[in-house]
């Protein structure tokens, strides 16, 4: 089936038709301002349908392809979760099960709503912003999040706090998929930190499709720290879209290390001027795909922009590196650079690595590089030579490769939380390195 095709006839795509039998009945299904936003971006998602490689972001990355069983709509999870989650704090923390709110430990200066009960009565804080990103034909996944959202939750954050937004995927006995969507409303002048986390258990193919939506208020500023560490037989596609204003900071250090295919999308609007992003990723996987795209929106002044994108990949896995800068005329004085490093451990490790510059305007500093290869071979002899072992050295060489992108995140807690998982994907990375 082609990708032409999947546009044309809508009985060939699952989503499509989901849409279609089932939008009556989908959360606040009737309310005039979410009804034409959902058929809007069913329209975005149509445009491309699930995307091949011939859909040029996604030609690294085919998930019609990697769909293998017909998957059934998730539905609310009503049973008991007990497995811990991977950042342990006392404070606010949020559960998600399946895509669906399950559990709140609340803050006095956060306010939550869950999507599943959108109505009437729903704030006017999230009629404003719900909808408006990661909701176009150039996410396509958070597009069809949008239309097809049976869950979700709604986050107004208006004190400085940290919180934990955990998803656990409890497995069903069958294959499914679960469409949900984030709202993070952070107002002016607070900082929140995030910590994120999706892990998961069970053996049945599961595709996990979320949207993010992320406004940061004038001066507010935002810490995200993100972990991906799900089963082998999970599809995972979140798409985030950040609005950023006046004088607003996004710093965010995501982690990929399971799935078996996995794709960040990311889009950032520096809307206003004086913002600021940071962009961070790590991936440490042995198998399957881990996908991190972005698209760096510059549409004002004197916005800041810096990406480094660090992944070491073992077996026959294969890390994607994409990112696209954008920078708008009248966008003077825009200051970006990216840059994407990859370590291969295995004669069939891959890593592909896209940057991109689309510069509209003048008296701006941009730029970008890539390096892809094998650990160094004189680093390593000259640890060896040392009394080092091979492995030990080898180790030392990925741990500091790694590190370097997450100095300066978080607290030492989060990244011991973090390390656990990458040293764990590492292990399983040297264990099979041919």
């Amino acid at each position: 089936m082609t990708a032409l095709a999947r546009r044309l006839d809508t009985k060939t795509d699952a989503f499509q038709v989901d849409f279609a039998r089932n939008s009556a009945q989908l959360p606040g299904a009737g309310l005039t301002w979410l009804d034409m936003k959902r058929r809007a971006a069913m329209d975005a998602f149509a445009k491309t349908g699930v995307p091949t490689r011939r859909l040029e972001s996604w030609k690294y990355t085919d998930l019609a392809n990697a769909i293998e069983s017909e998957l059934t709509p998730a539905p609310s999870f009503r049973g008991e979760i007990r497995e811990q989650t991977p950042f342990q704090h006392s404070g606010p923390e949020l559960l998600l099960a399946g895509g669906f709110l399950h559990r709140t430990v609340r803050d006095d200066g956060i306010e939550i709503f869950d999507l599943a009960r959108l109505g009437a009565e729903t704030p006017d804080w999230v009629t404003a912003n719900f909808g408006k990103m990661a909701s176009g034909a150039e996410q396509p996944l958070g597009a069809a999040s949008l239309a097809l959202m049976r869950g979700g939750v709604a986050i107004c954050v208006r004190n400085s706090a940290t919180l934990r937004l955990s998803f656990v995927n409890p497995p069903l006995g069958y294959p499914l998929v679960s469409h949900a969507r984030i709202l993070l409303v952070v107002e002016s002048g607070v900082s929140l930190r995030l910590l994120e986390s999706h892990t998961g258990r069970g053996s049945d193919e599961t595709l996990r499709n979320i949207g993010v939506e992320l406004v940061l208020k004038p001066q507010a500023k935002l810490e995200h720290v993100r972990l991906q560490a799900e089963p082998s037989t999970t599809l995972h596609i979140t798409s985030i879209g950040a609005w950023l204003e006046h004088k607003a900071e996004y710093r965010a250090l995501y982690a990929a290390v399971g799935a078996r295919l996995s794709r960040l999308d990311v889009n950032v609007r520096l809307a206003e001027p004086d913002t600021h992003v940071t962009l961070h990723n790590v991936t440490a996987i042995n198998s399957g795909i881990a996908d991190i795209t972005t698209v760096m929106d510059h549409a004002s002044p004197h916005t800041t922009s810096r990406q480094l994108f660090k992944s070491v990949v073992g077996g026959r896995g294969r890390a994607v590196s994409q990112g696209r800068v954008v920078v708008r005329q009248g966008a003077i004085k825009s200051d970006s650079h990216q840059l994407f490093k990859a370590v291969l451990l295995s004669s069939r490790a891959e890593a592909d690595a896209k940057p991109e510059l689309e510069i509209f305007a003048d008296d701006v500093v941009c730029g970008h590089g890539t390096a892809i290869g094998a650990l160094d071979a004189d680093a390593l002899f000259y640890l060896r030579a040392r009394g080092i072992p091979e492995k030990e050295a080898e180790g030392l060489l990925i741990h500091a490769f790694l590190e370097e992108a997450m100095t300066g995140f978080a607290e030492e807690e989060d990244r011991t939380a973090l390390w656990r998982y990458l040293d764990g994907a590492l292990a399983s990375a040297g264990q099979t390195a041919t």
